[in-house]
């Protein structure tokens, strides 16, 4: 093994580009990025490059943006940088053999979760919805099942009340880097690798898919501490709303009132308006909403809102949400 570890680094998102940086500052040597197309994003449906491609544009690294990963071309292409290892870090879409095969070592993955639990598109937001306690950051090798391998590394990291997706995934961003750097320096130092199998664990596989719209939409009939979960859940991305007299809105905070309870209100029923909050019976408990946007607007506190007298009218005692 050479002291210099060649790298192709394989990524889309945010997430993907904190570790790329990382990297880079910490002086390995990416020969190449795998990044998926550019998009084309707004009215203009001006293209658009992610931020590891920026990164790569930035620094003068070889990108390859193929359409296909199972191309001949795009194979011929990656062996002709005869890397030690390849690092996939929320590309999107599942590797294939043939490109797991290519490197000396092995392929790794970075994934925002604790493997077995939470695997697949969306373990951050899954992990919040589910109200679970712990989260962290698996790296594992990877063969051709979704988020199967045997586990390299694993970290820990206690939910707090009030994390958010946004806040989690910074978080876990910076847990990743810490394990990866690890990792690769156990590698330059030539020092053995263990892996463990995730089946040791004993822990039942739960699958993180990919959010869609329709649970976006808070519904009263869950219980409060659930849409609490839930718009901490979305937050930044992709946010939750409710409907009220045909208008949107978006809940960006909120908090659960456990000491009141009105089981003689359907669930939607606003139960109190004041500078606190807008408070929504549920099934199971209040819902106190804290930060809220109407369509059109930006974020502001229920006291500043209520300021908006098309607004103030629209939520008064009684009326119900839908």
């Amino acid at each position: 093994m050479k002291k210099k570890i060649k790298i192709i680094f394989i990524g889309t998102s945010n997430f993907a580009s904190y570790h790329l940086k990382g990297l880079i500052k910490n002086l390995y040597t990416i020969s190449c990025i795998i990044t998926k197309p550019d998009t084309r994003a707004n009215r203009g449906h001006k293209l658009t490059f992610n931020s590891v491609k920026k990164l790569a544009i930035k620094y003068k690294i070889d990108i390859l943006q193929p359409k296909s990963l199972n191309s001949i071309i795009l194979i011929k292409n990656i062996m002709v940088y005869k890397c030690d290892l390849i690092i996939v870090i929320d590309y999107g879409l599942l590797i294939p053999n043939n490109i797991l095969n290519i490197p000396k070592l092995f392929c790794i993955n970075i994934h925002a979760s604790l493997l077995p639990r939470w695997r697949g598109a969306a373990p951050i937001q899954r992990a919040l919805l589910e109200n679970d306690l712990k989260t962290g950051i698996s790296i594992i090798k990877m063969n051709n099942f979704l988020d199967q391998g045997d586990i390299i590394y694993q970290v820990e990291y206690n939910i707090l009340l009030y994390d958010t997706y946004g806040s989690l995934y910074k978080k876990l961003a910076v847990l990743g880097l810490q394990g990866l750097l690890l990792i690769l320096n156990k590698i330059k130092k030539r020092e053995k690798i263990k892996f463990k199998s995730q089946n040791i664990h004993m822990i039942k596989p739960t699958y993180a898919k990919k959010i869609s719209k329709i649970e976006c939409k808070l519904n009263w009939y869950l219980s409060a501490k659930k849409l609490e979960c839930m718009i901490r859940a979305f937050n930044p991305q992709p946010g939750t709303h409710f409907i009220i007299q045909n208008q949107r809105f978006k809940v960006w905070q909120a908090e659960v009132i456990t000491n009141f309870s009105s089981n003689d209100k359907i669930p939607g029923t606003i139960l109190l308006v004041n500078k606190y909050g807008i408070q929504v019976n549920t099934i199971n408990g209040i819902l106190n909403i804290q930060i809220i946007q109407p369509s059109g607007k930006k974020q502001m506190n229920i006291q500043n809102f209520l300021n908006f007298n098309q607004y103030k009218s629209i939520f008064i005692k009684n009326n119900v949400i839908t």
